[in-house]
């Protein structure tokens, strides 16, 4: 551009994933929409050591491969994910075929993938270029303007005090990540009540997890020889969870992730304090990682990380997408689900805008879902670490997380729903009444947490066995006319009722003064442990489910209870024990 001025359809700043992908998908939706990128970053990216974010759940795999049309690069460059596998704390955690493992003996049918960051943003840096968009690296954000026709920014480029340029374009887009170039300008930062600290490295040539343990029994719960190491691998513990995410060009990233009330930021928060930490902590991690500490290849931080915003997208053509709106956490790699979601939204409003129609409505409508989905989605996390070393409550919660993230977020997205004002107002008295269920049970799991805390081993469990988990995970492959598809998620939203009086009739009768439910109809909007609140709250309020008729609704779930095991001789397949140890 040299030092010429430059006017655009559409300016956004930062040329990271959220970026460089709503360009893309700008460009595909409507080709003649003039678009320039501003990167600060000089050239491509470098490879495994760049950006955390490197595993994808079902509705971010869908977006790059159908929406960005990349499922050839996704095969070809990038790994394909064998779903989330969690290993929970047995002892002192020095032999992994003593944890509780819950993850999935083969790959999915809907494939997600692990990414290489580096290798995928390059990627999409050169096919933005190849549709036209004008991808400017080296630019440095100076400053922004909001006008009323159009909104500009000021780039320097060549480092400080090098050749400034001004850019204008008639929708400006945050994209800049952390940088929130939009919210602190227009006052819209917004704390949350989810405080969580993260460190993590790359360490060259990855790390085989089926090589920790020869045991046959334990090798033997995967179908596939190797499958661990392609999973999203949690080491869980009170407090904390670690990362391991093999990439496709060769090195591990691990990550840990942890609440400063159990796990103070400054113990692990350079890479020696880190290491120290995983030997307290993971000490089988922490074996392989002190042999070769020469091949660490970075070593980043991030305090506090969550953050949210008072207000994503405007009427007056400015909007934030990624991390310079809100994010949560990344225990289940939500990140790029939420860049999709977002990205969608946005190409709604910018196309519309730009082919002549008023955006008002629809601008304030997307902005109030999106920040819902971000309120019910932190949810899954806010005070919630405090357990995560307990899977008699985790896996119950995983359970619940899988039929609520499947049969509502993800059967929107891939449904094409989110961006429909009919269809989502159509559904607003099943998204509110989810949302209450949602804060009810997550802070249930909490409760039941304070009740019992034992100590388990020697059992695995995989999610794919259970009847009504594989039926709504199958069912995201399915198409749906409208009419099906307000009728399926109803049928999923009363499975979450069912599982909210499953865990609570669990759960119960652990109290000191347990009580039989049996022939007892339940409120799941109203679960507690608190016996004197149970008249108050509604407890026995009508309608309700009875146990068994929560259960009914959910078949397979009893697999979540880990104390169940052998009661159900039919059901033994589906798990391989070396034994239940109490704590």
């Amino acid at each position: 551009m040299g030092t010429q001025e430059g006017r655009y359809d559409v300016l956004v700043l930062g040329g990271g994933l959220a970026g460089l992908t709503l360009a893309l998908q700008l460009k595909r939706a409507r080709p003649d929409t003039s678009i320039a990128v501003a990167e600060k970053r000089v050239g491509p990216a470098p490879e495994a050591a760049f950006k955390v974010g490197e595993s994808t759940a079902e509705p971010s795999a869908h977006y790059f491969r159908e929406v960005l049309s990349m499922g050839g690069h996704l095969r070809k460059q990038q790994l394909r994910k064998a779903g989330l596998r969690f290993f929970f704390p047995s002892g002192d955690n020095s032999d992994i075929t003593h944890r509780v493992e819950y993850g999935s003996q083969f790959y999915a049918p809907v494939a997600t993938y692990q990414l290489d960051r580096g290798r995928l943003e390059n990627e999409l840096a050169e096919r933005c270029r190849a549709s036209g968009v004008d991808v400017l690296d080296g630019a440095f954000v100076n400053e922004i303007e909001l006008g009323d026709d159009t909104h500009a920014a000021t780039i320097v480029r060549g480092g400080p005090g090098g050749e400034r340029s001004r850019l204008e374009g008639r929708w400006l887009v945050d994209a800049a990540g952390r940088s929130f170039l939009l919210k602190r300008k227009l006052g819209l930062e917004q704390e949350v009540g989810h405080t969580i600290n993260a460190a993590w490295f790359r360490l060259r040539n990855g790390i085989e997890v089926d090589k920790w343990a020869d045991d046959p029994g334990w090798l033997a719960r995967v179908d596939v020889p190797g499958l661990r190491q392609f999973s999203t691998n949690h080491l869980m513990g009170e407090g904390y969870w670690v990362w391991m995410i093999q990439l496709a060009s060769g090195p591990i990233s691990i990550g840990i992730v942890a609440d400063p009330r159990f796990h103070p930021f400054d113990t692990f928060n350079d890479f020696d304090k880190a290491l120290a930490w995983i030997g307290e902590h993971e000490p089988q991690l922490a074996g392989v990682l002190e042999q070769r500490r020469d091949e660490l290849e970075d070593f980043l931080k991030i305090e506090n990380f969550a953050h949210g915003a008072k207000q994503v997208y405007s009427a007056d053509r400015w909007v934030t997408t990624g991390e310079a709106g809100v994010f949560s956490d990344p225990l289940y790699s939500p990140g790029s689900d939420f860049i999709s979601y977002s990205n969608t939204l946005v190409t709604d409003l910018v196309t519309r805008d730009l082919d002549g129609e008023d955006i008002a409505e629809r601008a304030e409508r997307h902005n109030r879902e999106y920040l819902r989905f971000f309120e019910i989605a932190l949810s899954y996390y806010e005070d919630q670490y405090r357990f995560y070393g307990n899977p008699q409550v985790m896996i119950p919660k995983l359970m619940w997380d899988h039929t609520t993230y499947w049969g509502y977020y993800s059967l929107l997205f891939l449904r094409d729903k989110m961006q429909d004002l009919e269809f989502m107002a159509a559904i607003e008295p099943e998204t509110v009444r989810f949302g209450e269920l949602m804060r009810r049970t997550q802070g249930f799991f909490r409760e039941w947490h304070e009740l019992s805390s034992q100590e388990w081993a020697g059992v695995a469990i995989g999610p794919y066995n259970v009847d009504f988990l594989v039926e709504i995970f199958g069912d995201l492959a399915q198409p749906f006319t409208d009419a099906e598809l307000k009728a399926k998620i109803r049928q999923d939203l009363e499975r979450c009722e069912g599982i909210a009086v499953a865990v609570f009739a669990k759960a119960a009768s652990q109290l000191p003064n347990a009580q039989s439910f049996t022939d007892v109809k339940i409120n799941p909007y109203a679960i507690s442990l608190d016996p004197k609140r149970w008249e108050a709250d509604g407890l026995f309020d009508p309608p309700g489910l009875t146990p068994a008729e929560a259960r009914a609704l959910v078949p397979g779930y009893e697999l979540s209870f880990i104390d169940e095991l052998g009661e159900s001789p039919e059901l033994k397949h589906f798990f391989t024990t070396q034994g239940v140890v109490a704590g």
